[in-house]
């Protein structure tokens, strides 16, 4: 698992979405000349332009990222963006090209309506994997898009030219059915928002906060409808920041995708060199220290079987640290590599874990390295008879102390020429976003520190 905040729930952000939003409409409800719609052609033009794009982009990088998943959720949610993403943009065509209408207005209504319905939909279908396949659902959230579609563009379309000749009812005119679609969608849309709240998947979070973006600016537009077609009006500005806050949504799904993808990609490599020493530089060392156990009687026999004993040590020690058990936590990977320093090193190896976190896999050998160059350091080069590791929390740092004869200035630190070890030490902490940090006093042992955010 990734060290990292845990996962935030979705009903923060969207509380605060939703209050804002809500006292931006408060504040038009309450001042007069806020309600109005400005006409300012240019503005309209750009904020729908503007919107489209945001929409298509948002859409087109969610199915070029993302896919069509093979959950319920996933596929509703897909086809409700879609759908609205569509509607926007033919919005946006019409308005630009000069061909936009009131009489229009229903139609985006109707996709308005059909896109929010699956939205709903999608906020509150199962996770799990479809029993049915991707074509089936999705043929009938089309089928259902064109029902709503059709039933809202006829009722924001009512008006006395539908009316039956001689009738006696009143008039229904076409406001007030426009002004019921607008409440519904906006009902639905914050209906949505509110079954997401429930979802712990970041995207779906951004979604709800779009979610009620969206739904206000529909009762914004219910309550002060738009005078004309090229009027600016507050729920175009909800609308446009909407499709903005989703695209950050999919932006850091893209994100989170790459990294994994990149993990991956490195975990998979490895691997391969785990094995390639395996099968290569072990088996040929295990080779040289068998035959050179023939050696044993000539005067240079042992130290080559000793050296062939270091050497295979050291590539298992490698294996180990490229391809570490799988999922095991970190607490548990340093009481086995303090168990296995206090037997390579002939020392005693304390490890105190004052907390239990779960790192990445990349933060962990490198941890496992710093330690293990940090206890041989005090064995071999400062005489130390004691080490104690220990493991705290917030912030999670890893101190190793020992209590050998320290050093000054680098001198007889293990550290190599120009303190070569220690560089090591302190990349392999940057690496993974760490402070590393060093005390030794001459006689009074050497503490290192690595701290991680």
């Amino acid at each position: 698992m990734e060290q990292g905040p845990a996962r935030k729930p979705a009903l923060p952000t969207v509380s605060i979405a939703a209050a804002g939003a809500a006292g931006v409409s408060l504040a038009v409800v309450a001042v007069p000349w806020l309600r109005m719609s400005v006409e300012a052609p240019s503005l309209r033009v750009a904020l729908e332009t503007g919107g489209s794009l945001l929409a298509v982009t948002t859409v087109g990088l969610l199915l070029r990222q993302c896919g069509l998943r093979s959950r319920a959720d996933h596929l509703w949610l897909t086809a409700g963006l879609v759908i609205l993403a569509l509607t926007s943009l033919t919005m946006a065509v019409l308005i630009v090209a000069g061909a936009w209408s009131p009489d229009e207005a229903r139609y985006a209504m109707g996709g308005n309506l059909a896109g929010t319905l699956m939205l709903a939909i999608a906020a509150f279908a199962p996770s799990r994997r479809l029993r049915v396949s991707p074509a089936r659902l999705l043929t009938a959230a089309g089928i259902l898009g064109i029902v709503v579609f059709a039933l809202a563009s006829l009722l924001a379309g009512v008006g006395p030219a539908l009316r039956a000749p001689n009738a006696s009812w009143p008039t229904f005119h076409p406001e007030i059915g426009r002004v019921i679609v607008q409440v519904v969608t906006g009902v639905t849309l914050i209906t949505a928002a509110a079954g997401l709240t429930r979802r712990g998947e970041p995207l779906l979070r951004w979604v709800g906060v779009a979610v009620v973006l969206a739904g206000f600016a529909k009762l914004d537009y219910a309550l002060f409808p738009p005078v004309g077609p090229t009027d600016v009006h507050l729920g175009d500005v909800l609308r446009v920041a909407a499709w903005g806050v989703l695209l950050i949504g999919v932006v850091g799904e893209m994100r989170t995708r790459f990294r994994l993808r990149a993990d991956a990609a490195i975990a998979s490599e490895r691997r391969r060199l785990a094995r390639e020493l395996h099968d290569g530089v072990a088996q040929e060392l295990a080779f040289i220290r068998r035959r050179a156990t023939r050696l044993a009687e000539l005067p240079d026999g042992v130290e080559i079987t000793e050296a062939a004993d270091r050497a295979l040590e050291d590539s298992r020690r490698a294996i180990e640290a490229l391809v570490p058990p799988a999922h095991e936590p970190l607490h548990v990977a340093l009481e086995r590599l303090g168990a296995r320093l206090a037997t390579e090193c002939g020392l005693e190896v304390q490890v105190n874990v004052r907390v239990a976190t779960a790192v990445r896999d990349e933060v962990r050998g490198e941890l496992v390295r710093i330690i293990s160059e940090a206890v041989r350091n005090a064995a071999n080069h400062g005489g130390a008879r004691h080490v104690r590791v220990d493991l705290t929390g917030s912030p999670l740092a890893v101190r190793i102390i020992d209590d050998g004869s320290g050093f000054r200035d680098g001198v007889n630190s293990g550290l190599g020429v120009a303190g070569y070890g220690l560089i090591a030490m302190r990349e392999r902490a940057e690496q993974v976003g760490g402070q590393f940090s060093l005390e030794s006093v001459r006689g009074a042992g050497t503490l290192v520190q690595v701290v991680l955010p």
